[in-house]
């Protein structure tokens, strides 16, 4: 068909690009095609990094499929590590040309190296054809019995793939299941609850020899592993264990309460609300404030996570005020209210969720703090409607504070600010539905025709309806100017309109007689169908003589009951915590129903320890070899001599497999090493277990150290530095631009502790215009993070920016861009001392005098000074934390070395770090700073 493409372009292959180009698909990638098919490994494993790179950042890669599968079964391990990986990406999508390759897959499953076999059994799984099905089960099934356990966690994942493929395998793959759960690997746990709850979530009897196992290893397994097994619990819990209600608490109720506290220390927030959710749901009340410490610190955590966080917080403080009707006085959250008060970088959807919390924990003994605290957002203009709503919730809260908050909100409409006008008589509805002063009824009166916001005018009529007695002597003027605009008025207005003008002609008849038939007739053709709806019922309500008519003051001026104080949070309990369903409020695909408490708890002794082979064997033959072996009498000293050279051959192999694999692949395999009988002593004792049937002994499942969990973890600070915050503020608080223009800047440093230094940027406007989008952009090649640009500030205003920079500790002084009004551009030079590139951390004593020590040489800088010193001196130029009288220590924020500052005399202090070139930096700068 020819001209269903541009001139040029005669394939989809062919496409137009930028600069009028045309850009080929198929010679875009010759080059890869050329390597994959050549000779040289070297050269393949290049073509394979340069696919695998360009798959992670997004790029298609499907057409190179035929040239890699050709690699499947090369000999280079590296090569055929990337192969398998470039396969589990694209064997879904390229099935016919994977399945050529099956056989290949096969013999991977045999390979000695456990990531092979991982990857090849990965990729397997992978291929959505179910005529394959067969092979993947026999696969899965010797995976879930590799000795490797990164196989087994593997076989764990393909088991619901292969569900989806074909259902009719479920009872062969709820037995692997079966087998899986009884792991004792942290590895392997997590992936093996996941396919239990994907394939039988409700087969709880296989859970039941496991319960007690699952809880004491909850620590030893990955987090995301944690999550999953946390939901399971939590499941279990209530299916299958009495409630926490009755007294006394179940014991296994009672150890997975226990089993989980560690938990909320955790680095990762699903972790942490995960646990918070399982206590509320299944422990009693008074496990519940020990996971506000822990939510408390996800406060601080990107605003991403601090969405999630303040709504679970939000409803905890609903469930603690309504489900279990605790005190005001007596939340979990009342130490730490001053977390939730607002910050200049927090957006406007964390502002409303932290003035929603503040609002929820007020009481009689911290009304006057928050009340304080609304009154300062006042005077923002993005915080003062949120701001005034919170106070009028505080004032129907606490009665004894509604005369203060009224006195606050009268003064508020006589602001030039609309919107807190607007606001401000919305609240005022409220706190004046059952009482109200003729002074303010006649001021708000006088207002309704300046406020902009409907829904403020028609709370103005509103009020004047509920007290008409009160203010008679103006309301029919009031009706008569509202008659004047009522055609161009809003819905609302109209609505409240009608309303004043039934209950004036019921009161005074005969005065308003005629202006209330203008306005009957003005809703009888109005375009809306409510006010046209609502006319006639209120005419036949005035003008007929039945009998409705005689109670016609009772419907219309009778008294109504005051507001309630209803929370958006009120209806969420019915989603569990943590999940998309409690965010959004709504029921989600594939969210599950919190089962409600079993009245029927099964017995205990079914959740009994299961005993633990001590030698787990993963084949038939090796069993039954076992059991020969333990049969024969007289033979240990053969079995000594076998053991040893299956160690030394297994070493051998191991160092074989090390010089083709990384160092991440080393770390893999030592997770792997099965525990190896060893020879008892007498500083193990507490480690080891005697077996009575054999000679050797063996360590014991329950306590060897999962070697997996110790990989990622940081040992050089472990229980030596701990990060402290600085109580001396910064000194540094220059400016760094004038006011030109109107503009002034002034820098300044928070002091918090990070990677990053903080940078705090005061921008004030000195004229009445606003400056628009002003922006500060740092130099090229530094890392930053954090918020950097104003929309608008207003005349007078100021604004802080909170930015966070990685200085790498360099110091010097380098030039900023500032832009504002979209086309001024400004220089301004930002120095950050080399002072506030550091972190308090304290030290143990024990530690301190080792490192101080140590530190000697280049790596210790002395001064002399020409006057008298104090410590507090040194803290005010450095962030450093006070560990002696005369000791202060610090670290590095991006390298973390150790920085120690100390008192020499008193004329002079020293400086001393691992760090020599930063040493002497410093100390030059402390010098050149208290001389001056």
């Amino acid at each position: 068909m020819k001209g269903v493409y541009p001139d040029g372009i005669s394939s989809p292959d062919v496409s137009a690009i930028e600069g009028g180009l045309v850009g080929d698909k198929r010679a875009k990638f010759g080059d890869l095609k050329e390597m994959l098919e050549g000779n040289k490994d070297a050269t393949k494993v290049e073509a394979m990094k340069r696919i695998i790179n360009l798959v992670a950042r997004g790029k298609d890669m499907s057409d190179l499929f035929p040239s890699v599968v050709k690699n499947v079964a090369a000999k280079n391990l590296e090569l055929k590590k990337l192969v398998y990986v470039y396969l589990e990406r694209y064997a879904e999508q390229e099935q016919d040309l994977a399945l050529l390759s099956i056989s290949t897959f096969q013999r991977g499953l045999k390979d000695p190296n456990q990531l092979i076999r991982a990857c090849a059994l990965r990729v397997l799984s992978s291929i959505r054809v179910s005529m394959i099905a067969p092979i993947v089960l026999l696969s899965i099934k010797d995976g879930v019995r590799d000795m490797s356990a990164y196989v087994r966690k593997v076989a764990a994942h393909a088991i619901p793939k292969l569900h989806s493929l074909d259902g009719s395998l479920e009872v062969e793959l709820i037995d692997c299941i079966s087998l899986l759960l009884s792991d004792r690997r942290g590895l392997v746990l997590g992936s093996a609850v996941y396919a239990f709850d994907q394939i039988c979530p409700t087969r709880y009897e296989l859970i039941h020899p496991h319960y007690r196992a699952f809880c004491k290893a909850l620590v030893d397994i990955d987090e995301w592993g944690q999550v999953v097994m946390l939901k399971l619990l939590t499941r279990y819990a209530r299916t299958q264990l009495a409630s926490c209600d009755i007294s006394p608490m179940d014991e296994d109720l009672n150890l997975l309460i226990q089993s989980t506290r560690p938990l909320l220390q955790s680095r990762n927030c699903a972790v942490v609300i995960a646990v918070t959710s399982l206590m509320a749901d299944v422990g009693p009340s008074s496990s519940l404030p020990s996971c506000a410490t822990a939510l408390i610190r996800l406060v601080r955590s990107p605003r991403e996570v601090q969405l999630i966080v303040l709504l679970n917080i939000a409803s905890l403080c609903e469930r603690q005020r309504v489900e279990h009707s605790l005190p005001i006085s007596n939340t979990m959250f009342d130490p730490f209210l001053k977390s939730f008060f607002v910050r200049s970088s927090d957006c406007s959807f964390i502002r409303k969720l932290k003035l929603h919390i503040l609002t929820s924990l007020v009481n009689e003994t911290n009304v006057h703090i928050i009340l304080r605290e609304l009154k300062t957002y006042i005077s923002l203009p993005t915080l003062a409607s949120d701001a005034i709503e919170a106070m009028g919730r505080c004032a129907i809260t606490v009665s004894s504070v509604s005369s203060s908050c009224l006195d606050k909100l009268v003064q508020l409409l006589s602001s030039p600010n609309e919107d807190v006008v607007s606001s401000s008589v919305l609240v005022l509805k409220n706190l004046l539905h059952s009482e109200a002063q003729v002074a303010l009824l006649e001021k708000l009166c006088r207002l309704v025709f300046t406020l902009k916001s409907p829904e403020s005018r028609a709370c103005v009529v509103w009020l004047v309806t509920t007290h008409l007695e009160k203010v008679l002597h103006i309301a029919p003027d009031l009706l008569r100017m509202l008659a004047k605009n009522f055609a161009g008025e809003d819905e609302s207005v109209k609505m409240e309109t009608l309303k004043l003008a039934v209950a004036l002609w019921i009161v005074e008849r005969q005065k308003v007689f005629t202006l209330v038939q203008y306005i009957l007739q003005l809703a009888r053709f109005d375009l809306s169908y409510d006010i046209r709806d609502r006319c006639r019922f209120m005419r036949n309500l005035m003008l007929n003589t039945s009998t409705l008519c005689v109670h016609a003051r009772d419907i219309i001026m009778g008294s109504k009951p005051c507001p309630s104080l209803t929370s958006s949070f009120g209806d969420r309990h019915n989603f569990q915590l943590g999940t998309l369903s409690h965010v959004l409020n709504q029921t989600c695909n594939k969210y599950e129903t919190l089962p409600e408490w079993t009245t029927e708890p099964t017995p205990s002794n079914l959740r009994g320890v299961k005993e633990v082979e001590k030698n787990l064997k993963f084949s038939d033959d090796e069993e039954e070899e076992s059991e020969e072996e333990e049969d024969e009498e007289g033979e240990d000293e053969d079995e000594d001599e076998e053991d040893e050279e299956e160690e030394e051959s297994d070493e051998e192999s191991e160092e074989e497999s090390d010089e083709d694999e990384d160092e991440d692949e080393d770390e893999e395999e030592e997770e792997e090493e099965e525990a190896i009988p060893i020879k008892p002593s007498k500083k193990s004792t507490n480690l080891i277990k005697n077996d009575p049937d054999k000679k050797t002994t063996v360590l014991t499942p329950s306590i060897v150290a999962p070697i997996d969990l110790l990989l990622d973890i940081d040992f050089s600070a472990a229980g030596s530095r701990t990060l402290v915050d600085c109580t001396v503020e910064s000194m540094n608080n220059e400016e760094v631009l004038s006011s030109v223009g109107g503009l002034s800047i002034h820098l300044s440093f928070p002091r918090i502790c990070g990677v990053s230094t903080p940078l705090k940027f005061n921008l004030k406007n000195h004229t009445e215009k606003s400056i628009n989008n002003i922006t500060l952009i740092p130099p090229e090649g530094l890392e930053w993070n954090g918020e950097n640009t104003v929309d608008k500030l207003d005349g007078g205003e100021t604004r802080a920016l909170m930015m966070y920079v990685n200085t790498k500790e360099t110091g010097g002084s380098k030039e900023w861009n500032l832009e504002s009004d979209g086309n001024t551009t400004k220089k301004i030079t930002v120095s950050i001392p080399l002072g506030e590139q550091l972190e308090s951390v304290k030290l143990s004593n024990d530690l301190l005098e080792k490192e101080n020590s140590s530190l000697t040489g280049m790596n210790r800088v002395e001064k002399k000074m020409k006057r008298k010193i104090s410590i507090e001196e040194l803290m005010g130029v450095a962030v450093v934390c006070k560990s002696s009288p005369e000791i202060l220590t610090g670290q590095t924020r991006s390298s973390k070395d150790l920085v120690i500052l100390s008192l020499v005399g008193d004329d002079s202090f020293s400086v001393a770090s691992s760090n020599a070139l930063f040493a002497a930096s410093l100390a030059a700068l402390i010098h050149n700073q208290l001389n001056h």
